[in-house]
């Protein structure tokens, strides 16, 4: 090899370590528009948020990160029999998984995310652990704090109080952590079809048999299962939700794993298919209201979630993505500095600047609507959770995609950088928690019974309304809620297949909206406290290519 071939081979090489270096780096401080996200919802609090946060984002960027990416060579096992030949079903984990629960946990973020008050700074600190993707341990924390919600709505029943210290405790070696298994082989998201029942014993003590199908955080201490109380019912009626823990005095409870699920992503999270034998079991409330007290807490928490959870994979892939532009030189100049490789980079940040503004501004209803439910309308926050959970999971996957363009062959290598798993974990995500379809049929429902739509519009105009008018953007989002509001009025001329085929049209318009509302509030705040520009640019770009074609 010639001096000249060596010396850029040498130059590549250290531009690689550059880069590497930057990822590094703090994922909170680093992040100028995502301060000032927390700024503008903690301007009470925001110096001793902002102190938790830069602590926990550094142990993200380097600690966290490090523990992820070694525990993905170190998948869970199933050990079904120990060396007598006894069997113990156990879920072993590899040491690497239990650090980084340790540091997610280690956080405190439980116990925030279990008071009303500290909802939303749980959720910054969950955002920021998701920038690893799912981790091993976001989705049980989602699971955890769903049950959470539940377990302090219910009535009292004994260790109640012992299951909620262990769930907030801050040590994935020595807290709970809560599971939710729903699906069943035959149902999937028909819950309706659920045949796992549950009967009470000669004790008139609840036992549950049966088999679900896909069952995630396999080892969880607690668990959440709904179960037919009345076997000879059909669909969602006499479905109940009930809690089962692992142990029952000082045994284990009585269901075994059949398998682990090999799955395509968050492969670090046992998901298995379990039956149950007769597992002890308490029933949470009124068996009669339970199945709302499910919809309503556990999966609608768990949607909120999932997409602070996308978005977080997503802006970690983005920035990844553009270090590697500033970096990587490629006939003679940085990539950063190509028309196409600038637009893609453009396009990510202006659509996950504004799918992380609606998904604090979403969250921010839950904690007002928490501290006083008479505060936000429960189907206006519904409808924006399930409009959230739609969006931010479609585009996310879309965007980690083309991060990995970025990178182009090194893209797709896994141990270069975090993107590929990122990428995986993101499309797991995506059908967790309701699938696309689901969601859309949801809405459309919600629109045809509750005319959920019109809250929606009320909700939109009040907002805008109270945006400094000196903004000629504002001009803009009343132009779309006007588009918007035709076609919505037309949509409800269509027969009921057409109304099938356009709802996708007009859950993604609303969404967008939404999304652009969210944004506009917060550029406008940023621009008038900071003097930046950031998230007006942002707002331009994305108002052009998500809502113009309107």
């Amino acid at each position: 090899m010639d001096k000249t071939k060596r010396n850029n081979s040498e130059s590549a090489r250290e531009a690689l370590h550059n880069w590497q270096s930057e990822l590094e780096k703090n994922v909170y401080t680093q992040d100028e528009d995502l301060m000032h996200t927390i700024q503008f919802y903690f301007p009470k609090d925001f110096s001793s948020v902002h102190a938790t946060l830069e602590k926990f984002g550094q142990l993200v960027a380097t600690e966290l990160e490090t523990a992820v990416r070694d525990n993905h060579e170190h998948l869970p096992q199933l050990e079904s029999f120990n060396a007598l030949g006894e069997r113990i079903d156990q879920i072993k984990h590899h040491p690497s998984y239990v650090k980084a629960g340790d540091i997610i946990y280690g956080s405190g973020l439980l116990a925030k995310i279990a008071s009303p008050q500290q909802f939303l700074e749980g959720l910054s600190l969950f955002f920021l652990s998701s920038q690893c993707g799912e981790a091993g341990h976001n989705c049980p924390i989602a699971c955890s704090a769903g049950m959470l919600r539940v377990l302090q709505k219910v009535a009292d029943f004994p260790n109640k109080l012992f299951y909620l210290e262990k769930l907030t405790s801050p040590s994935y070696q020595t807290n709970f952590t809560g599971a939710q298994f729903l699906t069943e082989i035959q149902g999937g998201s028909d819950v309706g079809q659920n045949q796992v029942y549950a009967e009470q014993d000669k004790n008139s003590q609840w036992r549950i048999y049966g088999e679900k199908w896909f069952c995630s955080n396999a080892n969880a201490e607690l668990i959440f299962i709904m179960a037919r109380y009345d076997k000879n019912s059909e669909g969602t009626k006499d479905l109940g939700l009930f809690l089962i823990p692992a142990l029952w005095e000082n045994e284990k409870n009585l269901y075994s794993p059949n398998r682990l699920k090999d799955k395509l992503g968050t492969r670090t999270m046992a998901t298995a298919e379990i039956n149950f034998q007769g597992a002890y079991a308490i029933p949470m409330g009124s068996l009669e209201e339970s199945f709302k007290l499910t919809m309503e807490n556990v999966l609608h928490i768990s949607r909120l979630f999932n997409s602070f959870t996308v978005v977080s994979m997503a802006r970690r892939a983005y920035n990844i993505a553009y270090s590697y532009a500033k970096n990587r030189v490629a006939f003679s100049k940085t990539i950063i500095h190509y028309p196409l490789v600038k637009e893609n980079l453009a396009r990510i940040k202006s659509e996950n600047t504004a799918l992380l503004a609606c998904t604090f501004a979403t969250a921010n209803l839950q904690q007002q609507f928490d501290l006083d439910n008479k505060s936000v309308p429960a189907l206006l926050l519904r409808l924006l959770v399930n409009l959230l959970k739609f969006v931010t999971a479609k585009y996310s996957v879309e965007h980690i995609h083309h991060c990995l363009d970025v990178l182009a062959g090194n893209g797709t290598i896994e141990t270069f950088s975090a993107i590929p798993r990122l990428f995986r974990d993101c499309i797991v995500c995506e059908n967790w928690e309701g699938t696309h379809n689901t969601l859309m049929m949801q809405i459309l429902k919600d629109m045809q019974k509750y005319q959920i739509d019109e809250l929606y519009f009320a909700y939109i105009q009040e907002h805008i309304h109270q945006l400094n008018n000196n903004y000629p953007q504002i001009k803009l989002l009343e132009k779309s809620l006007l588009e918007l509001q035709q076609e919505i009025s037309q949509f409800r001329n269509l027969d009921e297949t057409l109304q099938l085929l356009q709802i996708k049209n007009i859950v993604t318009h609303m969404a967008m909206l939404f999304a652009a509302l969210c944004l506009l509030t917060e550029a406008i705040h940023q621009k008038e406290k900071l003097g930046s520009d950031s998230k007006l640019a942002c707002f331009q770009y994305f108002y052009q290519i998500r809502l113009t074609h309107h």
